[in-house]
């Protein structure tokens, strides 16, 4: 296999961060007025119809892709996502930026639908290990990249070089994306009906992990820049450069580690990789419990990072692994979900922190990124050998 192949099915999740990521951080609340509250309604809204929308334009990519290349569904679903983003900084009113912003995250679901069957149909199974490293160093990298160009260009410029940025980097991805992955049409294959929760062995376990595992991260990241300001003794809006050049370090640092993962993936149990990532996060949270300033948060923002990238890609090729090409739309899309439910469910540690300060809640977090062990117990062993099922 061409390793642009592999580059390929991996680049769209740079202009994906734009999107999810850039736009909610840093140009929702410019362009929205009100506080936090605003701006966590029309987030929630938007988040929500995106994750209920793509395990539905996964199974219509299924029931077409006789007909239907998945990379025309991920570039089709580009056009969108682009109206959306001059929509959101064009309009007026609170209504105005709901649909826009709902329109980008449901575009950007889309592409994502098509975009995330790529590896269960162009890559070999012995290879799905170093294309989910790729997948997760390009998504945890994109979101890096899209907060340093949109900070930069925000700060810069405004919203409409903001805008520019985006759409720059979402055609150039869907361009190369187009360029380095041949198109395949599947031939029509007579098949059972499929009922929309119906799920292959192992797949729900995987689900389940993947939810407990990001709950107990994202829990983190969240409320990482007041955990900043009260170890340093600072106001909250003091400490946004100090928590965003952490958080750039942790991203980097997974980034990079995702590729080392992706490799031995090809080569262990995705199982003995998920359970030591989600152990290895676990100790680095508990890392941060007691306060002991920059250098305590460093040492565990970096061990929880080496966590996560291990974790995060076992159990994307886990799961390509069990997924059918045939049905790769609909099932990634609802393994998404444990993804969507763990970002929302995440920000109810919020009273946990207001009620008992950070030491319990970050407790909590891991004890849950440790039991994310537990569901993979139920999971059927997986290792490159076993032939994921066409």
């Amino acid at each position: 296999m061409r390793a642009g192949v592999l580059l390929g099915v991996s680049v769209l999740w740079i202009p994906l961060a734009f999107l999810f990521d850039g736009i909610t951080v840093l140009v929702l609340p410019i362009r929205l007025s009100g506080g936090a509250t605003n701006v966590g309604l029309v987030s929630f809204v938007g988040l929500a119809l995106a994750a209920a929308a793509q395990p539905i334009v996964g199974w219509l990519s299924d029931q077409l892709r006789h007909v239907l290349d998945r990379r025309v569904v991920a570039a089709a679903a580009a056009v969108p996502a682009i109206a959306g983003v001059w929509l959101l900084i064009g309009t007026v009113g609170i209504a105005g930026a709901v649909v826009a912003y709902a329109v980008v995250q449901i575009a950007a679901a889309s592409i994502q639908a098509g975009q995330q069957t790529l590896i269960p149909e162009h890559v070999r199974p012995r290879l799905r290990g170093r294309a989910a490293g790729l997948k997760a160093a390009f998504d945890v990298g994109g979101a890096f990249v899209a907060f340093l160009v949109l900070g930069a260009v925000v700060a810069a410029g405004g919203l409409v070089d903001a805008a520019v940025a985006t759409t720059v980097v979402l055609v150039v991805a869907v361009v190369v994306m187009l360029l380095l992955v041949p198109p395949r049409v599947a031939r029509p294959v007579p098949r059972p009906p499929i009922r929309p929760l119906e799920l292959p062995a192992g797949l729900g376990s995987l689900i389940a992990s993947r939810f407990l595992f990001l709950l107990a991260t994202y829990a983190v990241g969240r409320f990482l820049l007041l955990l900043v300001a009260e170890r340093l003794g600072i106001p909250p809006e003091r400490a946004a450069d100090e928590a965003g050049g952490l958080l750039a370090l942790f991203t980097l640092v997974t980034a990079l580690a995702a590729i080392v993962f992706g490799w031995l993936a090809d080569r262990f149990a995705h199982q003995d990789l998920m359970v030591a990532g989600a152990l290895v996060a676990a100790a680095g949270i508990v890392v941060l419990v007691p306060a002991a300033g920059v250098a305590g948060l460093i040492a565990g923002g970096l061990v929880m990072s080496l966590g996560t990238a291990a974790f995060v890609t076992a159990n994307w090729a886990a799961t390509t692994l069990i997924v059918p090409a045939a049905d790769a739309g609909r099932l990634m899309g609802v393994a998404n979900l444990g993804t969507a439910m763990a970002a929302a469910v995440a920000g109810l540690v919020g009273p946990l922190i207001d009620l008992g300060g950070f030491g319990p809640a970050l407790l909590v977090a891991a004890l849950i990124s440790a039991t994310a062990a537990i569901p993979l117990i139920a999971t059927p062993r997986r290792t490159p050998s076993v032939e994921s099922p066409t």
